[in-house]
């Protein structure tokens, strides 16, 4: 669940380089065309009238959180990829991704 991938094989140029000549956000980049899951937000409730939203998020560490209001609480990333709703179960509702690219 954490690979997908896309139709762009593009090089790409970094639009914030504030850095000086010859750093790393100056050259260019080549994008795979591979994502990356980085964070789910999950409904969970019965209908769309009623329920609970909570947001599962990746963290740098590649360890997940579960954001349930102001009660973060870690998680397994198989728990993650069961996140298929049904019923009382969290559905997942929107799917956030990040490229994978490599330098040129």
């Amino acid at each position: 669940m954490t690979d997908v991938e896309g139709p762009s094989n593009e090089s790409v140029k970094p639009s914030n380089s504030t850095s000086g000549e010859g750093s790393p956000s100056d050259k260019e980049s080549h994008l795979t065309g591979i994502y990356d899951l980085v964070a789910v937000l999950t409904h969970k409730g019965r209908s769309a009238d009623s329920g609970h939203y909570v947001a599962w998020v990746k963290q740098e560490s590649g360890k997940w959180i579960e954001y349930d209001d102001d009660n973060p609480i870690p998680q397994r990333e198989e728990d993650i990829t069961k996140l298929s709703g049904g019923g009382d179960w969290h559905m997942a509702y929107i799917c956030m991704y990040t490229a994978r690219a490599f330098p040129v």
